[in-house]
């Protein structure tokens, strides 16, 4: 039987890519992100995962929700979003691919199908050639050691809060299947609104003080959802759900929805303690939590 012993919500931003030289914002700061993985790794030493689910939410998909089972994922990316910036990026990192067949069965045995044809709307995809992105492989960068699997899961650009809550309680019921311990990360930010074209490359729009967030209604509320974290009110935070929408969480909070539903759903009452101060990135919203999982198995 296996466990999840840790859960974050994790920013992967794309200056986690870079060496600090080319991290320093305008104002002479390097982000707290990179020593707030530190921090977290310090924390995954002390409870021994070996697998990782990362739920990236750069990976839409459409019509299912996917894991990737393969054995090996191995390839270099030049990201689409930003070429300039992350290109020729190497990465090679085992596969969790027990789990990512236990989370296909386990979709299965839990009905999650399409009426059309029983299609099936948890898909675990082993092609060699499925490409990683920057969302995962930031993680992978800065918190994997040599002996964690990566299972990836993407966020379906279709489905609505309680389609990501299933999905995560299916994951879960695929782990309880599998002999591993499991570290869960929700890979993206809070409010993801960007600056605009003519003013994304400015001064404030790339220092990572909170000023530079895209507006301060989305600040405030950013600052609302991490307290209710901090509480351990995930169902508060799902009651607000509609509200914060207007903020746009990156990918629909998928990315912590899915999570979430992993550990519970809106019965999780594990506090969240920030690992990393809450900075700015282009007017997002960023921001590493970790959440107890005392009592989830």
């Amino acid at each position: 039987m296996g466990k999840i012993v840790a859960a974050a919500l994790v920013s992967h931003v794309p200056p986690l890519a870079l060496p600090t030289n080319r991290r320093i914002s305008p104002d002479g700061e390097d982000t707290d992100l990179v020593k707030g993985f530190e921090r977290i790794r310090t924390r995954l030493d002390e409870v021994k995962p070996d697998v990782f689910v990362i739920v990236d939410s750069h990976w839409f998909t459409t019509s299912e929700h996917v894991v990737a089972g393969a054995a090996r994922h191995r390839g270099t990316l030049t990201a689409e979003e930003l070429p300039s910036l992350i290109n020729g990026m190497a990465y090679d990192y085992p596969g969790a691919v027990a789990l990512g067949a236990a989370c296909e069965q386990a979709g299965a045995r839990r009905g999650n199908f399409h009426s059309i044809s029983d299609r099936p709307q948890i898909v675990n995809v082993t092609d060699v050639h499925l490409p990683h992105h920057y969302s995962t492989i930031n993680v992978v960068a800065h918190l994997r050691h040599d002996n964690e699997k990566i299972l990836a899961a993407s966020v379906c650009q279709t489905a609505k809060p309680d389609n990501f809550m299933e999905f995560g309680a299916t994951i879960r019921e695929a782990i309880d299947q599998v002999d591993c311990r499991v570290a869960i990360f929700g890979s993206g930010a809070m409010s993801h609104r960007f600056h605009p074209f003519d003013k994304i490359v400015s001064a404030i729009s790339l220092s990572y003080q909170p000023h530079g967030i895209s507006s301060t209604d989305a600040y405030e509320y950013d600052m609302r959802v991490l307290e209710l974290w901090k509480e351990g009110r995930h169902a508060d935070v799902l009651e607000r759900y509609p509200d914060y929408m207007r903020f746009f969480p990156e990918a629909w909070f998928g990315h912590y929805l899915i999570m979430l539903g992993a550990l519970g759903g809106a019965k999780c009452k594990g506090a969240g303690h920030p690992m990393s101060r809450y900075e700015n990135h282009v007017g997002t919203g960023n921001i590493h939590v970790w959440f107890d999982v005392a009592g989830v198995q």
